[in-house]
């Protein structure tokens, strides 16, 4: 299994496990709703941030999509606003600043895995604490999905066969004997 994929499936519970007390702990200070949509915030952040450092950006370029979706979440009374931009922010910095390889892929991977995640979510119609909860944690499965549809570099396994270290050395002696004889 890949990396990214088991990173993702790991990911995908402790999101469940963690966004709705994260939200819980905030309400007393800001509201059900703004809590609520700051833990999302938190939860995609972190994500984010995972992606750019598998694709190997620097962790600006997730900056402006972030506070973006950051000034949605702190904006009171947007609520179907906040989640769609949240999936278009989502989507931008997977495949717009992360994975950039394979356009035509990546559009048809982020269809399948965004509105195959926000689907099975609007489905399950989250309206208690745990369906929320079940909802993120089906949301993060699917989009491990992603990483199947495709294909990223995984640097715990890099490409030995394109230069073999013997090969080198043996070429490196010749060279060095060659200019000595």
């Amino acid at each position: 299994m890949k990396r990214s994929v088991r990173t993702t499936l790991v990911y995908a519970l402790i999101s469940a496990l963690a966004v709705i007390p994260a939200a819980w702990s905030l309400t007393g200070l800001i509201g059900w709703a703004m809590a609520f949509k700051l833990s999302l915030w938190a939860d995609l952040f972190f994500y984010a941030v995972l992606l750019t450092r598998w694709s190997g950006n620097g962790l600006s370029a997730m900056g402006f999509p972030m506070a973006l979706l950051l000034g949605t979440a702190l904006w009171p009374g947007v609520y179907s606003g906040f989640f769609f931009l949240g999936l278009g922010v989502f989507s931008w910095i997977r495949s717009g600043i992360c994975f950039t390889g394979t356009p035509v892929r990546a559009v048809a991977a982020e269809i399948i895995t965004v509105a195959g995640g926000a689907g099975l979510v609007a489905l399950l119609g989250p309206a208690s604490t745990l369906t929320w909860a079940i909802g993120i944690w089906l949301f993060f499965l699917v989009q491990a999905l992603y990483f199947f549809i495709i294909p990223s570099k995984d640097p715990s396994h890099t490409d030995r066969s394109v230069e073999d270290p013997f090969e080198l050395a043996r070429r490196e002696a010749q060279r060095v004997l060659d200019q000595a004889g």
